[in-house]
Formats: structure tokens, C-alpha cells, sequence
């Protein structure tokens, strides 16, 4: 038998087990270690990263396939379940998205279907719920890793996943009252809070915790027509938001392919043709084009004729120059309306979801990118698509839009030199050369990437099975007054990125470039760098196939 751990029973280890039972290989056994109680949910859709009041920005038609299709599901709940969520039974669609709670119930009966599964096929399965692992090491005389899990015996299995999920570090939280390092679990926000609440950042993260601190301090109405109203119960509570750019997210729309992931990528074969071409680099723009002009000149030959011939800095500065022109809120209801005559007439906004589709194709050739074309995709197309492809759902528009109607919500610009300073035990958000103080500060940034440092199995750095992430400055000359660069023996300049280094399977990488025979990470906080953007549940589905093929040679 080879013996294979998952580290992580939430979504990722539910689809890397997915992909282990659709082997049909019955010489394996598998065992799952779970921290919490509840198999497929991990932080997002348990009650350590959700509440009752928050909804999930991806519906049954964007779902990789799984064992009951999630309307199907929905549609054979309970009576009282479905009051319970609000949700009517006739006109629940896959296109409907789903109260976040619920989703993870649904992941939770998918691992148990697909545990069923594995037990008719005779693939062996163990689970071991509230089983923290706390450290994995390496023991190649013996081609195993030790499985370190608190108040257990240690195990040893001949490959181990790392699918510990989303991490949040702490760095004031629990010492300064009123800091929060990020809004999960949402309990800890909900209290009245009579004053303004500073948020930093204005992603998904940041409509959670919207979400979570209006329930506690006021209630929304309905109008009768489909505005809500926001009346406070704390007189002096507001949320102030803080961003780089003064810039809203956008609203989901209808989408034409919503599985991005059936898009054809580039196979290990055509990356090493273009690498020989580029010098041992997949450039940057030849990804833009592939990936987002082709595609687009397919599904919008207007608008393709008018960026074809921008560079990608160009086509950005297009795109992007229309909200920074406009007030922040007007563009934003604007698009709330865009996005409700797209559903209803079922017509795409064809450039954005063309845009979704370049954000998942880029991840993995990302490693492959030479120094200069990271800096470029960070600086540049990053923050477009971290606002395009956000998708808030219509019903958190609306409320964004109730509380900033109601004088409860603001937006400020505070640009890249703003920084959040703890003096004592205030807290001060200081942009614009001034201080301003909050009593309540949530980082709402999102899920950052985490160096290397911040790897929680120590043994493994110890024993340099993984290493830093880095990329090769194309141009050594770019690299000179920076502080985030090594240099080699051989002269070559390397840009450091977060993270671990891996490869396209997901193997961690040696210092001498080297794959890993046994290990396999799936944690997108310790990834980053190599692996810049990951999209939920359509990262799940691909990643877990790739570590899988790898696994079962």
C-alpha cells in the first residue's frame, strides 16, 4: 500500500480526495487529518470564517463537478432548511448563489458521498477529526515523512498533501483592544460599535466584515421596491474604508463559461518551447495575448479592435481610467445596474469574464516569469483584477449601497505610503502626512502571502526539503537599489517572492531545484510567489488534478 496523508479536510483536501477516488486505484490508502470537527468546509465556509449574514460569490454553474450537483442539492432540503436560509424551493437556480453556512454543508455531504464511494471501491480511508498537525519531517532513508500531530504518536506515510487552507498571523489582535488582523471569524466583530470602524482594503474580505458590523449596529429594510434602507442603532457608527486607489470592486454579471476552468492551458510541453524561445522565461505578454486578447477578439470583436494594438500597461490604463474618474459610488451603483441587466437578459460582459479567464491561465505559468514581468503583473494587472473578478453578489451591492445611502459607509483614498501604527494602545491610520485615529481597526486586506518564515512545519526549513521562492531578473540591471534581491555566485540577480518554491505539480523545490518525491503543498498562503492568484474552488479542481497525476507515477 502507499500510504498518502492529507494535511486539511477543507475544500482543497476534499478535491484532492476527489481526484484519489477517481483514480480508481484500490493500492493506496489514505488518511485525512482535520484540526476542526467538519470535513470540506475549512475556514471559508465553517463558522470560523462565516456567519449567517454572509453569502458565497460563486454559484452551482461556476462548481467543478462534484458528487450531486448543488442546485439538485439545494432543491432536496428540507422544508424547514430552506426557511431557515431564506431560500424558495421553485425558484432556486445553479445560477443563485448560496448563504455560506449552507455552501459548507453541501461540501461536507460531498466528502461523505465521496467517502462513500471510495469504501465501495476498496480504496481504504481514515479521518482524524481534531487532529492539528504541528510539524512534518523529511526521513528519505526510509522514503517517508513523519506526520508530527499534538498529543498523538507520530505517523509515517510515503506521500503527504499540505492543504492547511487559509492563515491570517496575528499582530496586534488580542493585545490592542480593538484590532482586528483580519474579520474571521466574524464573531469577534459582532458587537455594537458607536463609533467609526477603519477597514482596510475593500475586497470580499472587506464585505464580509461590512456585512457582519451593520447586523450589530443597525438593521436593513426593505423599500418594497429593490433598494434597502439602513437605519443605525449606534448614532455615531460608520465604516470608513481605506484603499490604495479610491476603487470599488465589481458586481457578478451573467457569465457566458462560467468553469473557467475548462479553458484549454498551456501544457508542460508548450512552456518548455516557449522558454527556449524566451530565454528560459514564459513572458508576461505573450500570456496577456493568448489568454485575454484572443479570447476576447472571440467573444467582443468590437472592443478586441480597439485594444488590440495596446501593450497590456496601455489596455490597463483603459480599463482602469473610467472608475479612477468617477466617484467611487456613482461607478459602483452604476454597475450594480449593468450587472442586473446582464442577469436578466443572460448576456456576459464579455471583457470581464475574459479578464477572470487570464487570471486563472496566468497562475501557472507564473513561475516561469522573469523578475521584471512579476513586478509588472504586481504593479500593474494585479490591481485590475483584483477589482474586476471580485464578483460581489448583488444582495452585498445593495447593502453597500443602503449603508453608504444612509451616511454609514465611506471610502478613502489613502495610497501607498498609508501605514497603520499602534502607539500604546491606540490606533492611528496615518495617510496623507496626517493621523487619524480609530478606536476599531479590521485589516480586510485578504489573504496575504506569507514568506517563508511563516511556513508552520519548521522541521521542513530545517532540513532544506523547501526553500525561497525566487525569480531571475531578466535584465540584471533592474535589480540594482532594490532590497528584495539576491544575488548568486554566478552573477545572477533574483528577485525574492513569497513563499515556498515549487514546481507545476506542486512539489516544494531544493536548493538545488530539486522536486520533492514525497511532499506536495496546496496552501496558498505559503505559495504566492510562485503561485500569485488562485480562485477558489476553479484552483482547487486544477491544482489537485496536477498534484495527483504527480502523486499516483
Amino acid at each position: 500500500m502507499l500510504r498518502v496523508a492529507i494535511i486539511g479536510g477543507g475544500p482543497s483536501g476534499l478535491f484532492v480526495f476527489k481526484r484519489l477516488v477517481e483514480s480508481g486505484r484500490t493500492d493506496i490508502s489514505v488518511v485525512i487529518f482535520e484540526r476542526g470537527g467538519h470535513l470540506g468546509q475549512g475556514m471559508p465556509y465553517g463558522s470560523e470564517g462565516a456567519g449567517r449574514e454572509h453569502v458565497t460569490n460563486v454559484s452551482g454553474s461556476e462548481l467543478p463537478e462534484l458528487v450531486v450537483p448543488l442546485a439538485d442539492w439545494v432543491r432536496d432540503l428540507p422544508q424547514e432548511k430552506l426557511d431557515e436560509h431564506g431560500i424558495r424551493r421553485e425558484s432556486f437556480t445553479e445560477e443563485k448563489v448560496l448563504p455560506r453556512l449552507l455552501f459548507g454543508e453541501y461540501l461536507e455531504v460531498q466528502f461523505g458521498a465521496l467517502r462513500t464511494r471510495a469504501a465501495a471501491q476498496g480504496l481504504e480511508t481514515t479521518v482524524h477529526y481534531q487532529s492539528l498537525v504541528t510539524d512534518l519531517k523529511d526521513v528519505p532513508e526510509q522514503g517517508q515523512v513523519e506526520v508530527v500531530v499534538e498529543g498523538a504518536t507520530p505517523r509515517f506515510f510515503e506521500r503527504v498533501v499540505i492543504c492547511t487552507g487559509h492563515h491570517w498571523p496575528r499582530k496586534h489582535e488580542g493585545k490592542v483592544p480593538g484590532y482586528f488582523d483580519s474579520p474571521y471569524p466574524p464573531s469577534k466583530l459582532a458587537a455594537p460599535c458607536d463609533h467609526p470602524v477603519a477597514v482596510r482594503g475593500s475586497s470580499l474580505t472587506a464585505v464580509d466584515a461590512m456585512r457582519t458590523l451593520a447586523r450589530h449596529n443597525g438593521r436593513f429594510q426593505s423599500t418594497g421596491g429593490a433598494r434597502l434602507q439602513f437605519e443605525k442603532t449606534s448614532p455615531n457608527f460608520c465604516i470608513v474604508m481605506h484603499t490604495r486607489n479610491g476603487l470599488l470592486p465589481c458586481v457578478r454579471f451573467h457569465l457566458e463559461d462560467p468553469q473557467v476552468t475548462q479553458v484549454e492551458l498551456l501544457t508542460a510541453a508548450d512552456i518548455e518551447s516557449i522558454r527556449e524561445r524566451n530565454d528560459g522565461f514564459v513572458p508576461l505578454d505573450l500570456i496577456f495575448q493568448e489568454y485575454f486578447k484572443k479570447l476576447l477578439a472571440e467573444r467582443d470583436p468590437k472592443l478586441h479592435e480597439r485594444i488590440r494594438n495596446l501593450s497590456l500597461e496601455e489596455f490597463v490604463a483603459a480599463a482602469m481610467g473610467p472608475r479612477e474618474n468617477s466617484d467611487p459610488f456613482e461607478f459602483f451603483e452604476a454597475e450594480y445596474r449593468e450587472s442586473l441587466k446582464s442577469l436578466a437578459k443572460r448576456e456576459s460582459i464579455p471583457w470581464k469574464e475574459t479578464l477572470a479567464i487570464l487570471s486563472y491561465a496566468l497562475n501557472y505559468p507564473a513561475k516561469y516569469f522573469c523578475a521584471e514581468d512579476m513586478l509588472r503583473l504586481r504593479q500593474e494587472l494585479a490591481p485590475l483584477i483584483s477589482i474586476v473578478i471580485a464578483f460581489i453578489p448583488q444582495s452585498s451591492s445593495e447593502e453597500l449601497l443602503a449603508l453608504h445611502a444612509a451616511g454609514c459607509l465611506r471610502l478613502v483614498t489613502v495610497g501607498a505610503e498609508s501605514e497603520v501604527k499602534v502607539e500604546g494602545q491606540k490606533i492611528i491610520y496615518r495617510y496623507e502626512k496626517e493621523d487619524h485615529p480609530f478606536e476599531t481597526f479590521v485589516d480586510c486586506v485578504g489573504q496575504p502571502h506569507l514568506p517563508l518564515e511563516a511556513f508552520p512545519f519548521k522541521t521542513l526549513i530545517e532540513q532544506k526539503v523547501v526553500r525561497q521562492a525566487r525569480l531571475t531578473f531578466r535584465d540584471p540591471k533592474q535589480a540594482h537599489g532594490r532590497e528584495d534581491v539576491e544575488q548568486d555566485e554566478d552573477g545572477s540577480y533574483h528577485l525574492i517572492v513569497p513563499g515556498i518554491a515549487i514546481n507545476d505539480a506542486f512539489q516544494p523545490l531544493d536548493w538545488q531545484r530539486r522536486a520533492h518525491p514525497r511532499l506536495q503543498i496546496m496552501a496558498v498562503p505559503y505559495i504566492g510567489g510562485h503561485n500569485p492568484d488562485y480562485s477558489g474552488l476553479d484552483f482547487c479542481e486544477e491544482a489537485s488534478q496536477r498534484i495527483v497525476d504527480a502523486l499516483l507515477k
